[in-house]
């Protein structure tokens, strides 16, 4: 499950327009949020408990989400999937995948050109996830609030309780060196009860760290 450190995720698709402010290019991505969501419910509580990770983010180290757009892993956590600053072969393109693991806890990061809001794209998220609910076993969200990262730029998230799992989503809609459409960023974090309290500080913290290079 884990790649080797530096491998890149994902390339950048033709660009085709649809209804409701969705590039082309976010038609993947909704799909791979529809693979996360059933691997969150399903697949990684089991996997995760028999696959050790060892890829450790070492202080310092960068993660590329997508051309322009960084994120600052917690030192400690495992680089599951995805791209450090300084380890790539080829640029990271504009859609992309990174995975960060902390014991039971994911940390799915997915970005993709996208023209709408961070609160469209959050609700496409729902959308999805709804369909999942009876795979969480009749989970429940919370209200919708708002998000901002230290470089100032706002999203928006939302909690989320399952029978076995919780945890959060979180939207961003960026504009890297002023690109139309922007980068739509989707952050989904799970894990059991008592992981996901433990490293709280640590999700808050990397979710504030994305930015714009």
């Amino acid at each position: 499950m884990s790649r080797e450190r530096g491998d890149e995720v994902g390339d950048a698709k033709a660009v085709r327009r649809h209804p409701a402010g969705i590039d082309g290019r976010t038609v993947k991505p909704s799909l791979l949020v529809l693979a996360l969501a059933l691997l969150m419910s399903v697949v990684l509580p089991v996997i995760n408990s028999v696959t050790p990770y060892r890829h450790p983010v070492r202080s310092g180290e960068i993660a590329e989400l997508a051309g322009g757009l960084t994120l600052v892993p917690t030192a400690g956590w495992d680089l599951g999937t995805g791209a450090l600053a300084g380890h790539t072969r080829t640029p990271v393109g504009d859609t992309s995948s990174t995975e960060l693991v902390d014991g039971g806890v994911d940390f799915e990061v997915q970005a993709a050109p996208f023209s709408g809001t961070p609160s469209a794209l959050l609700r496409r998220v729902q959308k999805i996830s709804a369909e999942l609910d009876h795979l969480r076993g009749s989970g429940s969200a919370a209200q919708v609030y708002a998000v901002r990262t230290r470089q100032g730029v706002v999203g928006v998230g939302q909690d989320f309780v399952g029978v076995n799992r919780q945890g959060s989503v979180v939207a961003f809609v960026f504009a890297p060196r002023g690109q139309r459409p922007g980068e739509g960023v989707e952050i989904v974090v799970a894990g059991p009860k008592g992981p996901i309290s433990r490293v709280r500080d640590d999700v808050v913290a990397m979710v504030r760290s994305v930015r714009v290079t």
